[in-house]
């Protein structure tokens, strides 16, 4: 690792933050409805268990970008794990709620909880966008 610090910038922030309201959007059906529909919601036929996927990449990501951010890393090496891993977060999460759409409207639940799945899409997209926005910053 060289001497001179890293450029300054909020994108690392903005990714820790983003990442961590993935993390919030992930656990938030377990506190709205109950845990068998919590259970059936995430349990949309999809290949891959997307909230602990999504999650398990989202708790990643919150390290990556605080180690790129602090210079516990090689900037640039941060920035390219934290676009891979945003690009995977967004992808799973929007084939997961295209998905489950079907099983979200059988739940006797406030209105509010249908778009639940696209705040979780949004959040993953912004994980995404902030790794974009810091790779471009460190080049």
């Amino acid at each position: 690792m060289s001497s001179e610090r890293s450029p300054e910038t909020a994108a690392p922030t903005a990714g820790v933050l983003a990442a961590l309201a993935v993390l919030a959007a992930v656990v938030a059906p377990y506190f709205l409805i109950s845990p068998s529909e919590a259970s059936v919601y995430y349990g949309v036929p999809v290949p891959v268990p997307i909230h602990l996927v999504v999650g398990l990449f989202a708790a990643v990501a919150v390290i990556v970008f605080a180690a790129g951010r602090n210079d516990r890393t090689d900037p640039q090496t941060a920035a390219g794990v934290a676009v891979v891993l945003g690009g995977f977060m967004a992808v799973l999460s929007l084939w997961w709620a295209i998905a489950a759409g079907d099983v979200v409207g059988s739940f006797p639940t406030d209105a509010a909880f249908d778009y639940h799945r696209w705040a979780l899409f949004g959040a993953a997209l912004a994980v995404a966008g902030s790794a974009g926005w810091y790779a471009g910053q460190v080049v």
